[in-house]
């Protein structure tokens, strides 16, 4: 299988994994979505648990994964979603040009 920095992939059904360090089994819910990192690890955006991709390769960029993970970040840090309100700006639209500016330098 391969996948790109930056896709973000959706479970379509509950997987048991067993967490690297103290071997805990965890069940990740049905529509528990990651993020493909650079580190060739599958980032857990609910809960932040990290997991090796097994002999998955990575290559190439998710121009569009990457612009919701950035929009993500941002809206936990600043008050994105009031700022897009006040200028009536879709948040559809800022995902869309964050994506453009992405595939502007050549992800």
């Amino acid at each position: 299988m391969e996948y790109k920095i930056g896709q973000i992939l959706t479970s379509n059904q509950d997987v048991e994994v067993e967490k690297a360090l103290s071997g805990e089994k965890v069940i990740i819910p049905k529509g528990n979505r990651i993020i493909i990192g650079a580190d060739n690890l599958a980032h857990h955006l609910r809960d932040g648990m990290i997991q090796p991709l097994g002999d998955a390769t990575v290559k190439g960029y998710d121009s569009a994964g990457l612009a919701e993970y950035l929009l993500l970040i941002l809206k936990a840090h600043f008050p994105i979603s009031e700022m897009l309100e006040d200028y009536d700006i879709e948040e559809k639209d800022l995902l869309d040009e964050i994506e453009y500016a992405l595939d502007d330098i050549g992800l």
